[in-house]
């Protein structure tokens, strides 16, 4: 089930960013949602990535603080690694030499654990 869910995601990021025109910013990522059991549980998941630029210039791929890799004078480009993050990960390209944000997007974290359901009703004397 995860799976089809991450296959399907996959293929709609890597649709969208074929559209993009070559004006167009854009950090497309893949998948946009991590579904973990339990709150506070890390999410492990393998991680692709693809982005654009209008111009070239050398940016930073940074994954929340952490800088994952970086690229000189390049206008588009792709990574992929294996991901495992337990907060929200906010990921962003930066210039390289001015650390400037240029464009960031978030891998989302959703937990398949429901609430717990009441034992009695809320009227109940006992």
């Amino acid at each position: 089930m995860i799976s089809a869910v991450f296959a399907a995601t996959l293929v709609n990021a890597m649709q969208l960013s074929s559209t993009l025109t070559l004006s167009d910013t854009a950090l497309v990522i893949a998948p946009q949602y991590c579904v973990v059991a339990e709150k506070g549980q890390a999410c492990e998941t393998a991680m692709h990535v693809r982005w654009q630029l209008p111009q070239a210039m050398p940016v930073c791929l940074r994954e929340n603080e952490r800088t994952l890799q970086c690229w000189q004078d390049q206008r588009q480009g792709q990574w992929q690694y294996k991901a495992k993050v337990q907060l929200p990960a906010i990921y962003s390209l930066t210039h390289a030499q001015t650390g400037e944000l240029v464009v960031d997007t978030q891998l989302e974290l959703q937990t398949m654990q429901s609430s717990r359901r009441r034992l009695r009703s809320v009227w109940s004397f006992f």
